[in-house]
């Protein structure tokens, strides 16, 4: 059960807050719910700071849909941030986008179950290494740090990194509100 108490938008007084949820509400994986459905996810407690959660959304899109990352590497590092923050609803929401953009089912499954994957191919085995790491130690030894950043380059790696920063704050937001 979660510690907010759902938004519904009649009762919005807030403009930002209204704008905030229409942002939402009209991205393709919102479009068919129904009108009037109160926000769900991080969205839900994002919505209390609707200044600050338009712009954490721009952020989030950005990395998601436009940055440097290919899709499989963006879904990649996100299940591997959900599953470290013991973030439901993260690794549920993004694991079968993982599989979809081409990471395989048996390394979402270990992942799932906080067992090491293997990977074949070396770009997938330097976002892991890098996003298990820098979670599990706050830091990354050289080794790892080379591994990414020859396969995403400088640019890349920052991009990465804010990834992880971005799930890792929905990963906690999720917790801390008990959101289902």
């Amino acid at each position: 059960m979660s510690r907010l108490k759902p938004i519904h938008p009649d009762d919005m007084t807030d403009s930002a807050q209204r704008a905030y949820y229409d942002k939402i509400m009209n991205r393709e994986n919102f479009k068919n719910l129904p009108s009037g459905t109160p926000l769900s996810g991080p969205f839900h407690a994002y919505q209390r700071s609707p200044n600050f959660a338009s712009k954490m959304s721009d952020v989030t899109s950005y990395l998601r849909h436009d940055g440097l990352l290919e899709k499989r590497l963006v879904e990649l590092a996100t299940i591997t941030t959900g599953r470290f923050w013991s973030a439901e609803v993260v690794f549920a929401s993004h694991a079968p986008a993982a599989m979809e953009h081409g990471i395989d089912e048996a390394a979402i499954e270990s992942i799932r179950h906080n067992e090491t994957p293997v990977f074949e191919r070396a770009d997938e085995a330097a976002v892991y290494g890098f996003t298990h790491t820098i979670l599990n130690k706050r830091e990354v030894d050289d080794e790892i740090y080379a591994a990414a950043l020859d396969v995403l380059g400088e640019a890349g790696l920052v991009e990465l990194i804010a990834l992880i920063g971005s799930y890792s704050l929905t990963s906690m937001t999720l917790n801390t509100f008990q959101i289902p």
